[in-house]
């Protein structure tokens, strides 16, 4: 892309959950994401640290706990592990999770052996892969590994002929991986951490956080906007008017979260009891989303008000080491005079012990401050198991081992294939390769 080029418009949606800004300039190549053929478009495969891990594939007095692989499609992680437990028994504990709009691997441990080496759901496949000598930890995770087919728009004159166009279609996804290995884009949280379609885990989060608890079920159960389904706004619609047995019985079986809540409304009357009914994983997500939230917007300030470059620390700036593959080590506060081509300046995480350090501490303050919330408002005493510490956050994106290929490339679509460190996000790098006017309607 050609410096001194305008920056694309971005869409409203984005702009609900804290992406005010691009990372990049020019144009986007306007594909897709999202296929009708199926869930092999967007493959994701998670990547372990196997060092630490001794497995066996008999189980013994030193390797006694049973790990899988967890294939699914079609279904969120939340909801695969519901399925096991449902139809098994079976209480399964996953590393990280993923969305329901793809085709994914992921590994998970389980309370118990399955007496055989498969079992089955509908949307899912459980294979047993081994027995370690302990547990998994969510510090096991490396990252994700992604492979991606983008539709290109036939509708679109990229100008020229087919292969022209496909040229400058590479050209612009080359581009924008330069500004990757670079670390020139900034590692916002994307669409999924808020709801995608429905962005609203951040605002149940936020009314948990500021103990408006009641707003917090009203806002999960109500809040719809035009990329809803027809049922599922009608449905909404009418949970605002009242709660009652006949109309939890129109909740459509997609909604079992909404249904469940609207359960514990009807039978307790009382906010806290009835959000506890939902998985403890489910209730810490919305307070997380809102944390992510505040990240979001605090990032885009720095880039658009502030002119910030995520890539080099000033004096003062903390920063994780990164090393040669891009994992991520030991945190320091950079010296000013040190080279800073092993080094990456983070954000603080806002948490219940939030201190402001440096310059993006005081732009995660000042967005607190906008918001109306303190540190100490994220230790949620009502209902602790929700409570977030904070933490810190790499301000670039970063492409683990440094890896990006372009699998296939037509006049329809472009295949690639590239990894990133857990909690970053596929679709912000996509996000920057498409700059999408819709991001609903073309996948994200």
């Amino acid at each position: 892309m050609n410096d001194g080029m305008e920056k694309a418009n971005v869409p409203n949606l984005d702009k609900i959950i804290g992406l005010e800004v691009y990372s990049t300039e020019g144009e986007g190549i306007q594909g897709r994401i999202k296929s009708s053929k199926g869930y092999g478009h967007f493959i994701v495969e998670e990547i372990i640290d196997s060092d630490g891990i001794s497995v066996s594939k008999v189980r013994d007095d030193q390797h006694r706990y049973p790990i899988f692989t967890l294939r699914k499609e079609g279904i969120d992680t939340i909801h695969a592990l519901k399925e096991f437990e449902s139809i098994y028994g079976l209480k399964l504990n996953a590393l990280g999770l993923k969305d329901a709009d793809a085709s994914t691997i992921q590994y998970v441990t389980a309370d118990r052996e399955i007496g055989g080496e498969e079992l089955h759901t509908r949307h899912c496949r459980l294979t047993l892969i081994g027995y370690s000598d302990r547990m998994l930890r969510k510090r096991d995770l490396i990252g994700n590994r992604f492979t991606i087919t983008i539709e290109l728009d036939s509708s679109i004159d990229y100008g020229g002929s087919s292969s022209s166009s496909n040229s400058r279609c590479l050209e612009n996804v080359h581009d924008i991986i330069m500004n990757v290995r670079a670390r020139r884009v900034g590692n916002f949280y994307g669409y999924q951490r808020f709801g995608s379609i429905r962005p609203v885990t951040h605002l149940v989060g936020k009314a948990i956080v500021k103990r408006r608890f009641r707003d917090a079920v009203d806002t999960f159960l109500t809040y719809t906007n035009e990329y809803e389904d027809e049922q599922g706004r009608r449905v909404r619609l009418l949970l605002r008017d009242k709660i009652s047995d006949e109309m939890i019985g129109h909740i459509p079986y997609h909604m079992d979260l909404e249904r469940e809540l609207a359960k514990g409304m009807l039978e307790t009357n009382d906010p806290i009891r009835a959000l506890r009914r939902l998985p403890v994983g489910v209730r810490r997500l919305f307070v997380e989303a809102y944390q992510a939230y505040i990240f979001n917007r605090a990032l885009s300030t720095s880039m658009k008000e502030e002119g910030y470059d995520v890539l080099n620390p000033c004096e003062g700036d903390l920063c994780f080491r990164v090393d040669r593959d891009n994992r991520i080590g030991s945190m320091i506060r950079y010296d000013g005079v040190s080279s800073t081509s092993s080094v990456v300046p983070v954000m603080q995480l806002v948490g219940y012990t939030f201190k402001s350090i440096g310059r993006f501490g005081r732009l995660v303050e000042s967005i607190m401050k906008e918001e109306q919330v303190t540190g100490k408002d994220f230790y949620v005493k009502e209902m602790q198991e929700v409570s977030v510490e904070g933490g810190f956050r790499p301000l670039p994106l970063l492409l683990l081992y440094d890896k990006f290929d372009v699998v296939e490339a037509n006049g329809e679509i472009i295949r690639v294939r590239f990894a990133l460190p857990k909690g970053s996000y596929a679709t912000i790098l996509l996000r920057e390769v498409i700059k999408p006017v819709d991001p609903v309607s073309t996948g994200f």
